[in-house]
């Protein structure tokens, strides 16, 4: 995530949670249904792009005896979740940085809610899938490329009118995925927020294993 965007975000923090109860964001709750079938047992636990911690919440509460480690560029928004889980380490920093900079290994890496806003989607996997230990689990979202006519028909959108949001194919992110060493355990694809200007935005949650080589 850019630094325009942390400063968006910067902005947005005393109001996060309330705005995105009311348009229905339902990311997180989706990664729930995910990873609880899933019966593991992390060690380690990463969060990128932590926010104001909704998604820690979760990981918390699915395993709350992981070290858990999150990451975002915002600090506003990085007050908020250390208020929400306060044993979890908290690190400013953007994704991408974070993972060039720190080389510890992970079992389970999550980064949703936000790829979209990255600059390079997949650089941003091949850098986590590099940090996941041999079998760890990498959970994201993103806004995938449609062809329905709608935004999300367009790859690359401009948001107050310098900030970029980046969409892919579906079957791009999972070629790339696979490449990195990747394998697809469960997925889903649905509505996570109602957009107010053009209906309802269209998200892929996927949860991948890492090879165990």
């Amino acid at each position: 995530m850019s630094a325009g965007w942390a400063q968006v975000y910067d902005a947005l923090a005393p109001t996060y949670d309330e705005m995105t109860s009311g348009n229905g964001w339902s990311a997180n709750r989706r990664a729930r249904d995910l990873l609880d079938p899933l019966g593991l047992a992390p060690a380690r636990v990463l969060d990128l792009g932590a926010g104001t911690g909704q998604t820690a919440v979760v990981l918390h509460e699915l395993f709350p005896a992981a070290a858990l480690t999150l990451v975002d560029p915002s600090s506003a928004m990085l007050a908020r979740a250390r208020g929400k889980v306060p044993v979890a380490e908290v690190v400013s920093a953007d994704a991408a940085s974070f993972l060039r900079g720190d080389d510890r290994e992970w079992d389970l890496v999550a980064a949703i809610g936000f790829l979209e806003l990255v600059p390079d989607l997949f650089e941003l996997l091949r850098l986590a899938a590099g940090r996941l230990g041999p079998g760890g689990h990498l959970v994201v979202s993103h806004e995938p490329l449609l062809d329905d006519g709608s935004v999300q028909a367009s790859p690359v959108s401009v948001v107050g009118g310098e900030h970029r949001v980046r969409r892919h194919r579906r079957e791009e992110v999972e070629r790339r995925a696979a490449s990195y060493g990747l394998r697809r355990i469960a997925s889903h694809e649905g509505f996570a927020f109602e957009r107010s200007d053009d209906g309802p935005a269209v998200y892929e949650l996927v949860v991948w294993r890492a090879d165990d080589t």
